[in-house]
């Protein structure tokens, strides 16, 4: 092999490493589901409804946040592993507890106090059907859930609050999906 094959060779082989981790990352990008549901795009989904809710109000876009999706991703996962649904989890652990495992700190001053974060959990159903035995999404399903889930925590009082908060900057959302068709999803605030 000559010189210019080995340069050659070797830059083919940083080529092939780039497209790997570029097909990891686009991977990870994407949590969807064998029921076809996209939660990935679902939590998107809802993150958008909810900064539409707070413009209607005249208040700025929440941005999103890694940490807070992760943990909020994290703690849906756990309520539908466990099979509970709380702001506590069974062992009476809180969003502030959750931030602190996670090496989150959220402090903001308003007025007086200071605000260490907050949460709103949801639980809505998948938006399916049964044919020849198999569950079969409606094509709108995930448009459906965020609208469910943004509306319930709008009609709520605590929930509304949280959501119009205006010293909050950034939010996570996570979502995870039981297979018995149990959506849990969490806001974390910060």
């Amino acid at each position: 092999m000559d010189m210019s094959e080995k340069v050659l060779l070797k830059i083919m082989s940083v080529v092939v490493s780039v497209l790997c981790v570029v097909a990891v990352l686009e991977s990870s990008e994407r949590d969807t589901r064998a029921d076809g549901v996209d939660v990935t795009h679902l939590e998107k989904k809802i993150h958008d409804l909810l900064n539409k809710e707070r413009g209607k109000m005249g208040l700025p876009v929440l941005l999103w946040d890694e940490s807070l999706h992760s943990i909020a991703r994290k703690y849906s996962q756990d309520m539908e592993h466990r099979n509970f649904f709380s702001h506590n989890d069974p062992e009476g652990r809180s969003f502030c507890d959750r931030y602190k495992a996670a090496l989150f700190e959220c402090k903001i001053r308003a007025g007086d106090t200071i605000c260490l974060g907050a949460e709103n959990i949801s639980q809505v159903h998948l938006s399916a059907f049964y044919k020849d035995g198999k569950t079969v999404l409606d094509s709108k399903a995930e448009d459906k859930m965020a609208e469910s889930v943004v509306k319930g925590w709008m009609s709520s009082i605590n929930h509304r609050q949280n959501i119009l908060t205006p010293y909050f900057k950034r939010q996570g959302i996570g979502v995870a999906i039981s297979d018995d068709g149990k959506v849990y999803v969490t806001e974390n605030f910060c």
